[in-house]
């Protein structure tokens, strides 16, 4: 399965406020669910360090896991963003910071406009509406 069909089938269980419409409660909603089950991961990673680590703990990381990939899924679908862009898009920016020797460091100060070609790195993001209201 490659990260376009996840997004597919992940729409199919999308059941929220507004989901769909890319409109500002549908990105909040799942911006919000997204930072929940990150939590949740980091709270279950916590009991790894303070209780055994044990295959069911580590199942239900993976669970979460799960749950963060869905949200992620989601909140890329409300920003009409493909899942296989977003992932090609993120690659390219991690090896160009490699190649710069630019892996460290405070993600929002680096420079990164462009690729290593001189080119502007591109993401097609669209066409969705953001905003408060349904559109009629």
């Amino acid at each position: 399965m490659d990260f376009n069909e996840y997004q597919r089938q992940a729409k199919t269980t999308a059941i929220y406020p507004e989901a769909t419409t890319g409109l500002l409660e549908a990105i909040t909603y799942c911006s919000l669910g997204l930072a929940g089950e990150a939590g949740e991961v980091c709270n279950k990673v916590k009991k790894l360090m303070r209780d055994e680590d044990t295959i069911s703990l580590r199942i239900k990381i993976m669970h979460e896991i799960g749950d963060v990939l869905w949200y992620t899924a989601m909140l890329a679908e409300e920003m009409g963003i493909n899942l296989d862009d977003l992932a090609e898009s993120n690659l390219k920016k991690l090896a160009e910071r490699k190649e710069q020797d630019k892996v460290k460091g405070e993600g929002d100060d680096r420079q990164e406009q462009q690729s290593s070609t001189g080119e502007p790195r591109k993401l097609r993001i669209g066409p969705k509406p953001v905003g408060h209201n349904k559109t009629n």
